[in-house]
């Protein structure tokens, strides 16, 4: 599902256009739109999708102060500002202010409610009329701006300010999109640049090990001009919430940060699985261990490299953990981490004769001799509470 910019005459307008899974654009249609920008950050986006003259436009609440959604993305992606009328963008560099157009936005589908829908960016298609063109991966770029918080955070700057003014305006429960705007617009001036501000602003911070995030922005691949405004994406929301957890987590563990992040986890663990109890250390005739540091929550922007935030796993039970086929959570009364199977993967394992019996082994309490022996390294409750949350589909 993607919403789109109609440029035909005039301004142009944007439309919700689509399928996800079973899920129609049509489906949408009058419900308030929330965009989740992080799992852990949604906003209102102060619009709906409706039909207007038959066609599916989508429209701002007139009665808030706000902005359409392609001028807050890219605030909050630090892009430059882009132009809603296509044939006045030109230029021999797309990324340069006013110089594009944010042609159509790729989203999926989170949470449906009686009122509400959520929306979640995952791609994010540039072009102007000179014929350019180049594809944002959301989450990328939006892991290198919660480094960027993160970096700004430790420092006391005059420029670390205004990136931490820029975080402050888009945490709130209730941001002022005009605010993000101009705290975007000041990164920039800062920076003296009318092109992307970013890799300014992380050199400006001192981060420097960005790995394959820093490469370039790529060439659409799954965009085309032609089929701009009818995306059919047969992942149901469900298969779409763990696609995206996935990708979280291979953008956390790039790094230095990460290095140590799962050093410290394999270490707290003594190379033991906590799902499996396995001890899984290197051996002399091994590149590796057999354990891997799985993350909790890879979205947070605090502590995500804590141990607090990491599991010990062994390679299969890491990948179960990672597409929801085993899920870990806490009981309280009981004060117990529990491994379970859930039930939607039961269903699909019995129709694709799927052999769950290794992981149903491996359910129930989980012995407090396979967690570390410093209980405040133990599993965040918090954060195991959040990621089955948004597994469940529930989103603040």
């Amino acid at each position: 599902m993607r919403i789109a910019l109609r440029t035909g005459g005039g301004r142009g307008v944007y439309e919700l256009a689509g399928r996800q899974g079973d899920k129609h654009a049509c489906d949408l249609f009058d419900r308030e739109i929330f965009y989740e920008l992080t799992p852990r950050i949604t906003i209102p986006g102060r619009a709906k999708a409706s039909l207007l003259q038959g066609k599916p436009r989508i429209t701002l609440d007139e009665k808030q102060k706000t902005t359409h959604f392609y001028r807050l993305l890219a605030a909050v992606l630090l892009l430059p500002k882009p132009k809603r009328e296509f044939k006045k963008t030109h230029g021999a560099r797309l990324l340069m202010f006013e110089s594009y157009s944010m042609t159509a936005i790729k989203v999926d589908v989170g949470e449906i409610a009686t009122n509400r829908v959520v929306l979640r960016p995952t791609d994010l298609l540039l072009e102007n009329a000179d014929n350019l063109r180049e594809k944002v991966d959301f989450a990328q770029r939006m892991s290198r701006i919660a480094l960027l918080w993160e970096a700004a955070s430790t420092q006391t700057t005059p420029f670390a300010t205004l990136v931490q003014n820029h975080k402050q305006a888009i945490s709130i429960s209730n941001p002022d999109y005009k605010q993000i705007e101009r705290r975007a617009h000041d990164i920039s001036q800062a920076l003296q640049t009318e092109g992307d501000p970013l890799p300014g602003a992380e050199q400006k911070l001192g981060i420097t090990d960005l790995g394959e995030d820093a490469r370039p922005l790529e060439p659409p691949t799954q965009f085309t001009h032609e089929a701009q405004f009818g995306v059919e994406d047969d992942d149901s929301p469900l298969q779409a919430r763990i696609k995206r957890v996935k990708q979280w987590r291979q953008l956390a563990v790039r790094g230095a940060g990460g290095s140590r992040f799962r050093r410290e986890v394999a270490t707290i663990y003594n190379y033991r699985c906590l799902f499996s109890g396995q001890r899984l250390p290197r051996l002399e005739v091994t590149d590796s261990t057999g354990v891997d540091a799985a993350h909790i929550l890879p979205w947070s922007t605090h502590d995500i490299n804590s141990p607090r935030n990491g599991l010990c796993l062994n390679k299969l039970c890491h990948w179960a953990f990672d597409e929801g086929v085993l899920r870990l959570r806490y009981e309280q009364k009981a004060a117990t981490y529990i491994l379970e199977v859930p039930d939607e993967v039961r269903t699909e394992a019995a129709r694709a004769t799927f052999d769950i019996d290794y992981f149903d082994s491996l359910t129930g309490p989980l012995p407090v001799s396979r967690l570390p022996a410093n209980q405040a390294a133990w599993p965040s409750v918090t954060y195991l509470a959040e990621l089955n949350r948004f597994m469940g589909g529930q989103v603040r």
